[in-house]
């Protein structure tokens, strides 16, 4: 009889030991909440206690949603539309990056209207905040702002935001402009927004032609020459850095003479050149012209000998610095491109040691085509509707 009951106290061990141990398929399929599950989850609860004006049960799934996501775009969308609904508004639960927020908004609308909508989700479902374009939660929260703007009597900060939620857009932007928010957070934010674009730098690129016209006896030994090159650099607020490079061609338009090898040669030879760094500063400007002031200084020269190394001839050139100003002109047109027209005054000396006399400045008038801007400015300027 000890036997069996010994038998029977090991046969019980056995069986709490075996229901004891964890059930290892059970933990290897069981699914762990992540942050898509519960977006969409808790898009399905916002609507059923929307309908049912449950808005503390609203709040606790909001609070649960942004405890497993953080604070994305769809949140704080349905959290401000909650505290305007329940009067708890305040323009200190703002976010950090309210704006980035609010492009991130007017961008879902833009790819909502796309006919590859689908695929531009699948591509950008952490932006997103894991919602999908077109979804009935969208709906839900255009029709909840609305709402509100018919049945509230709302303060400006919330007018704005339900303005911009019930997807009008361009009315949002104009609000934001305007003086009914002087003092709010939102306009401060806004303010600081739209000076930061405008700041940002713009880089240009452009194609030069024109003519040299030069006085004195530069103008009677060399003559008016045509002038071709291209200019780089970029515009900060309302000053331009360029590098130019700019070159001329043509015989001189009368022989000159000119020191080489310990002799005088005479020569009609003439291919001039310009590399220097030019500054604009924008005095006006408008949507569609700019006036400049400009000055420049420049490593400015030409060739009076032409090489020829199969008869030992190296060549000569006549360097000068060249200082300049004067004024520019430019015309905008489509895609930020601009005709430009610029008239300098170059201070030049070109010595010509025991030569032809080659005493003068030149005035120089250049026409330019030119591809200027920053295409995420212009871009973040077009969605602001400032331009």
């Amino acid at each position: 009889m000890r036997s069996f009951y010994l038998f029977v106290v090991f046969l019980l061990i056995g069986v709490f030991s075996v229901s004891a141990q964890p059930n290892i398929d059970d933990i290897l399929l069981s699914d762990i909440p992540n942050c898509e599950n519960v977006a969409y989850n808790s898009t399905q609860l916002i609507d059923k206690y929307f309908n049912e004006q449950a808005f503390d049960s609203l709040s606790f799934v909001l609070n649960k949603w942004e405890e497993y996501c953080g604070e994305t775009e769809p949140l704080l969308r349905t959290k401000i539309l909650n505290s305007i609904q329940t009067n708890n508004f305040s323009e200190t639960k703002y976010p950090g990056d309210l704006m980035e927020m609010i492009f991130q908004y007017t961008d879902r609308i833009e790819y909502a209207n796309e006919d590859n909508y689908h695929i531009i989700y699948e591509y950008n479902k952490i932006l997103l905040g894991y919602i999908p374009l077109n979804s009935e939660f969208d709906l839900l929260t255009t029709v909840w702002a609305e709402t509100l703007l018919q049945e509230k009597n709302l303060t400006a900060p919330e007018k704005a935001l339900c303005l911009l939620y019930s997807n009008q857009v361009e009315e949002f932007w104009k609000y934001l402009k305007g003086n009914d928010l002087k003092g709010t957070e939102i306009k401060r934010v806004y303010d600081e927004e739209v000076s930061s674009i405008k700041q940002m730098a713009e880089g240009n690129f452009g194609f030069l032609t024109g003519i040299k016209v030069p006085t004195s006896n530069l103008y009677e030994t060399i003559g008016i020459k045509p002038i071709f090159g291209f200019q780089l650099g970029v515009k900060y607020r309302k000053i331009q850095y360029d590098l130019s490079i700019a070159f001329r061609a043509g015989k001189a338009k009368e022989p000159y003479l000119v020191k080489y090898a310990d002799e005088l040669w005479e020569t009609d030879h003439y291919f001039g050149g310009y590399i220097g760094a030019d500054i604009s500063y924008e005095l006006t400007r408008n949507r569609k012209t700019e006036l400049d002031l400009l000055t420049g200084i420049a490593l400015d020269g030409f060739d009076t000998v032409k090489s020829d190394p199969s008869n030992n001839i190296s060549g000569k050139s006549i360097n000068s610095l060249n200082i300049n100003f004067g004024l520019g002109y430019r015309f905008f047109v489509k895609n930020n491109n601009y005709l430009g027209m610029q008239v300098k005054y170059n201070f030049v000396n070109y010595k010509n040691k025991l030569g032809t006399n080659l005493d003068g400045d030149y005035v120089s008038v250049i026409f330019s085509y030119n591809f200027f801007g920053n295409k995420w400015k212009h871009q973040a300027l077009d969605t602001m509707q400032l331009k």
